[in-house]
């Protein structure tokens, strides 16, 4: 049995996520595609604009046969620790392939830059001390040391999905992950406007009321599902006021020592939150030439959630969020090649800190939503797995 994973959002689903799939398939001849996916909070710290499990049921749909949760420990990070949470979960249940988009296909280019990313030179970590130095911030000055060190322009590497593609990789290289790298190049621009290029296009144009257009986007398989949870996306506007609160009732020392806070941003970002109005009036009064967008986001979100700033060495648990009921025979395997640790009920994972953290992700972004049902406390104790 040959098993091919894929590392996602999903937020939501559309036909480039397919055709991800499709190619995967077609290019390992795997058996079964397992998904990694990222539950209530997204990498760049926004609210899952569906609910984990409706994300899960549009995946299996497409053509995933199962999907595992990338934990919030892991999934609200930067592109290092995103990508380490999910290589070690796939890397935990055997999986043969990691198969994941970039906006190149180099393969050879990408394993350069993971190998230089694994073992930093002592000269590209000065000219990154320089960089931070100079005002940048710290992506944009180990980009620069590295495209250096690789003899290409900056503008290569400030691409997000090549940043996360060269870190899966450098997991896959540090571990010595069995799996085998597809690389599958993207055919759209990341933040194109057109809805279909896109997932964040996708949600531009729900919020801006062209639900037709963004719905005629989706893979018929799942535009039923979509149009049904609509009603139930989160409200700007109540996040405003958690995002806000869950700041202020913090000390600045708190914010401090939050993840990824350094270079004075947990402090900033504390100050501004006294007068802000809004979770984006903050982001625009805190971003400046040192402090992404992302990861000011992230760090409203780690605030929100009580996020720790250090990740453990192994990952806590792996949690099955969905199959088909068709790949039955698939489940037996990933639990035969994690020894076990293939988590179908919730209760086990009871005692778990991980676990605690991710029903308070769940349970915050149910008390955005509109849905009695997602507003209720506890929902990832009791929800058990999707079969379709």
């Amino acid at each position: 049995m040959t098993i091919a994973g894929i590392i996602c959002e999903y937020n939501p689903l559309h036909e480039g996520h397919v055709y991800h799939m499709n190619e995967t398939r077609r290019r390992t001849g795997c058996d079964y595609i397992v998904c990694v996916m990222a539950g209530a909070f997204m990498q760049r710290g926004e609210p899952a604009f569906l609910d984990k499990f409706v994300r899960a049921e549009c995946a299996l749909r497409a053509g995933a046969d199962a999907v595992l949760e990338l934990p919030a420990l892991y999934a609200v990070r930067p592109a290092e620790l995103y990508a380490r949470g999910g290589v070690d979960i796939l890397r935990a249940v055997g999986a043969d392939f990691l198969s994941f988009g970039s906006e190149t296909d180099d393969l050879d280019f990408l394993l350069s830059l993971s190998g230089a990313l694994l073992d930093e030179s002592g000269e590209v970590s000065r000219q990154v001390r320089e960089g931070l130095r100079a005002g940048k911030t710290l992506a944009r000055a180990r980009g620069e040391a590295l495209a250096r060190a690789l003899g290409v322009e900056p503008e290569c590497l400030n691409q997000p999905n090549l940043a996360l593609a060269a870190e899966y990789l450098k997991r896959i290289l540090e571990t010595n992950a069995p799996m085998r790298p597809v690389c599958v190049k993207r055919t759209s621009p990341y933040h194109a406007d057109e809805p279909s290029a896109s997932a964040s296009a996708l949600r531009r144009a729900f919020l801006a009321g062209d639900a037709e257009t963004a719905l005629a986007r989706l893979p018929e398989c799942t535009r039923e599902i979509v149009r049904r949870e609509l009603p139930f996306a989160p409200d700007a506007r109540v996040w405003d006021a958690l995002a806000l609160w869950s700041i202020r009732r913090l000390s600045p020392e708190a914010m401090d020592a939050l993840p990824d806070a350094g270079e004075g941003l947990g402090r900033r970002l504390w100050n501004m939150a006294q007068t802000a109005g809004s979770a984006e009036e903050l982001t625009e009064l805190v971003k400046c030439k040192r402090y992404t967008r992302a990861r000011i986001s992230r760090l409203i979100a780690s605030a929100a959630l009580e996020l720790p700033a250090n990740v453990p060495e192994e990952i806590p648990y792996v949690r099955l969020l969905g199959f088909r009921r068709a790949s039955s025979e698939l489940i037996a395997e990933l639990k035969k090649r994690s020894g076990g640790r293939l988590c179908a009920d919730p209760a086990a994972l009871e005692n778990t800190d991980a676990f605690r953290l991710e029903r308070r992700a769940t349970d915050l972004r149910g008390l955005l939503t509109a849905s009695p049902v997602y507003r209720q406390t506890g929902r990832d104790r009791t929800a058990r797995f999707l079969v379709v």
